[in-house]
């Protein structure tokens, strides 16, 4: 590491114009490609879901995959018996829009397809519409629309909205509801955005803590340079693989976070060493010698946890995973290159004014195991069982609501009020019924597919099941060897009862028509979707959690040669996640607060959040314990006082670790302020996972814990000594001038550190 550091140091011109260039190649190149093409592109391998859509697509009907969405009309006078004028004029138009890329649209008084052949053959208007698509007082109607591509975007549904809005009057009310019609109609940011705004939250707290601009800017600059080479990578990899459409916002938020903090463990050890009296050279070698290590082992923990989601085997998760890897491993390489690059040019500008006067004239002002968080490491030292049982009553308390954790999918009723897609929903529910939102299909496949006598049999079982709106059941033999029959519950799409209606037809009820027939029946629609990736993920959870810990577990065996330390820090890591899962269950599931930041009266949380989160939270968890326990380390290899090397290490970096923890917090909580679900419940459910490592398990729990401990922390059989490699975090004795700080006598001025 020295070597890095030396040759940055040497090379600093080089070394800040190689990072603009790659920069400006980078983006580019990317632009001449066309720019980022993220797509949701969602596949479940082996489930039901799978399987009705590769028969769809083999039968020629996999338009009937592609997504879809729902306009809503509502009369304010009058009724909607008949087609209002200028509806058929619109619709015909959009199916021209080649930014929309509708593929047809049903109404109650006519369909309309936009397929060429069909259109010049005269259907485009003139096919038969769905009585059931109005309301029974007449007065609401419902428009679906079906895209003409399984990739479409969010482009795509808001060309629909700006060209079917424009149907909107004193006498009919236009709303647009579903999946795809998400943030539509969100407004133009009139403030700033959530990274500006945890950039000028971490710039805050960098300057109280640094007290100098030079010092608060570096971790910044480092930050928005990562992130500048990471977004350009991340949309040159959607070309090659399937990036999800929020995995850009997932990265940022990753990047900011980490990125500030590992400059920010950099730059304090190199300020310590400046005020120790270290030339400004040496002091950067040291700081990357020390801190630097430990930078490059907590990240490579962060990017194992986030390529661990590809054990999960779902490919909806592999661009994720590997483009938020790339980004996190290059605010690694700008910390451990730019960075000491650019503290040779400030030198001893990282210091406050009066500082660096005091070191230019020699005084060194390293203050040694004095100040609040030192006060504190006694504290806990001498009251371990009070602060340890403390913090495990904390945790437990916010970890309770962990356990009703409910997988599934949030419908619009979770959408905040003003949004179309809420009013959309709530016009749906109260016009046609509570269930009306949830489409479920059951697609049979067999030679009696299209038996009338076959299928009266399904139809009349399928009534007989609770849960089942029995007047919406429609059956539409579509092949000689596939039908589809429709049907809604009488439950809301993301109801517990609905996803047990779903379990008890493939289990139960379906078996009986089936078997024996030749025929197979599948469960399909939104609800059945995320029963079977609820399903997927479950099963490969132990997998990840294996592969995720278990590798954690060697990185750390390794680096600080413990057994114990290891199962700690996993532990302690498990522990913070149930907490902070609890706090997001009862945000997000139970509803608290959620009409206060938007996220409605609480649903299911989505199927794939609890493993990012738990990768993401578990690398980040890593982040402190690794700069946390490498300082205690440290002191062990040199006093062997486990209590000393304890309350050094808490000392130490007690103040760093929680500073870091506030600019995380302050980035993830800048994140409530997006529009999406997803992104508000990885925002909160990250800032309040941060909080609750840094203030309560890395300053309560694991300290308590090590002195409890005493030198079992450090236990390290002989025969596990023997075939385990070396890689310290510790820098080599001839790199670390620690020996150099001699103790003060009492008559000294406490505020100095002799050289």
């Amino acid at each position: 590491m020295s070597k890095i550091a030396r040759l940055a140091i040497a090379r600093r011109w080089w070394v800040v114009v190689g990072w603009i260039a790659a920069i400006v190649a980078i983006q580019l190149i990317a632009g001449a490609m066309g720019g980022a093409k993220y797509k949701d592109d969602f596949k479940l391998p082996h489930t039901e879901t799978q399987a009705v859509g590769d028969l769809l697509k083999k039968a020629g009907l996999d338009q009937a995959n592609n997504p879809s969405g729902s306009v809503v009309l509502h009369a304010t006078h009058g009724t909607l018996a008949s087609q209002p004028n200028g509806v058929a004029s619109k619709l015909e138009a959009l199916c021209t829009n080649q930014a929309a890329d509708i593929a047809s649209v049903t109404t109650p008084w006519s369909s309309v397809s936009c397929t060429p052949g069909q259109r010049a053959a005269g259907a485009g208007g003139g096919g038969p519409g769905e009585a059931d698509l109005l309301s029974p007082d007449k007065k609401t109607a419902i428009l679906n629309v079906t895209f003409g591509s399984q990739q479409a975007d969010v482009g795509n549904a808001q060309a629909v909205y700006d060209a079917l809005k424009a149907m909107r009057s004193d006498d009919l009310q236009v709303e647009f509801t579903g999946d795809m019609f998400t943030d539509v109609d969100a407004k133009a940011p009139n403030g700033l955005s959530p990274q500006t705004i945890g950039f000028i939250a971490a710039f805050i707290i960098l300057i109280v803590a640094f007290r100098t601009f030079g010092a608060a800017v570096l971790p910044l600059l480092s930050a928005g340079v990562a992130m500048g080479a990471g977004m350009g990578l991340m949309a040159l990899l959607s070309h090659g693989i399937s990036v999800a459409s929020w995995a850009p916002q997932l990265a940022d938020l990753m990047v900011i976070g980490v990125g500030i903090d590992y400059a920010l463990f950099v730059v304090t050890r190199h300020r310590r060493n400046l005020m120790s009296g270290m030339s400004v050279n040496d002091s950067i070698v040291n700081a990357l010698n020390t801190s630097g290590r430990a930078v490059l082992f907590a990240g490579t923990t962060v990017c194992i946890a986030l390529l661990g989601l590809c054990a999960l085997g779902v490919s909806f998760l592999y661009g994720v995973a590997i483009g938020t890897s790339i980004a996190v491993s290059l605010t690694m390489v700008a910390s451990l290159t730019l960075l000491p690059a650019m503290l040779s040019f400030l030198g001893l500008k990282v210091l406050p004014r009066r500082t660096r006067k005091a070191v230019r004239a020699g005084h060194v002002v390293y203050t040694a195991e004095r100040g609040r968080w030192f006060a504190w490491a006694r504290f806990v030292q001498k009251h371990s069982t009070l602060t340890g049982a403390a913090a495990l009553v904390i945790i437990g308390l916010l970890a309770v609501p962990f356990f009703s954790l409910r997988l599934g999918h949030a419908d619009q009723s979770n959408d905040p009020k003003g949004t179309t897609t809420r009013r959309g929903y709530d016009m749906i529910q109260t016009a046609f019924g509570k269930g009306y939102n949830s489409t479920l299909e059951l697609v049979i496949s067999g030679p009696q597919a299209s038996d009338k006598a076959y299928l009266s049999r399904v139809s009349t079982t399928l009534a007989g099941v609770p849960d089942v709106a029995k007047d919406s059941i429609s059956v539409q033999p579509v092949k000689r060897d596939i039908a589809i029959v429709t049907f809604k519950s009488t439950t809301g799409p993301q109801d517990a009862r609905t996803d047990t209606l779903v379990k008890t037809l493939r289990s139960k009820v379906l078996p009986q028509l089936y078997e024996g027939t030749g025929n197979h029946i599948y469960v399909y629609g939104m609800t059945a979707i995320m029963v079977d990736f609820a399903k997927v993920l479950s099963a490969k959870m132990l997998l990840f959690f294996a592969a995720v810990i278990g590798l954690s577990f060697i990185l750390l065996l390794v680096a600080f040669r413990s057994v114990v330390i290891p199962v700690t820090a996993a532990i302690m890591n498990m522990f913070a996640a149930a907490a902070s899962f609890g706090v997001a269950v009862a945000i997000f599931q139970w509803g608290w607060f959620g009409d206060t930041i938007g996220v409605g009266k609480g649903g299911p949380i989505e199927a794939f959040v609890p493993v990012i989160f738990f990768a993401i939270l578990f690398g980040l968890s890593m982040d402190y314990q690794v700069f946390l326990v490498s300082r205690m380390h440290e002191e062990w290899v040199h006093t062997k006082n486990n209590h000393r090397a304890v309350m050094i290490g808490q000392g130490e970096t007690g103040g760093i670790i929680t500073a870091a923890a506030l600019i995380m917090i302050s980035v993830f909580s800048g994140f409530i302020l997006g529009d999406g679900r997803v992104i508000k419940l990885f925002g909160i459910g990250l800032a309040s996972a941060i909080f609750l490592d840094a203030f309560v398990v890395r300053t309560l729990l694991v300290p308590a814990l090590m002195h409890k401990l005493g030198r079992g922390n450090w236990y390290f059989p002989k025969w596990l000594e023997r075939i385990t490699p070396r890689v310290s975090l510790e820098a080599p004795e001839e790199d670390v001038p620690v020996s150099e700080l001699e103790p003060l006598t009492t008559d000294e001025d406490p505020r100095l550190v002799r050289v």
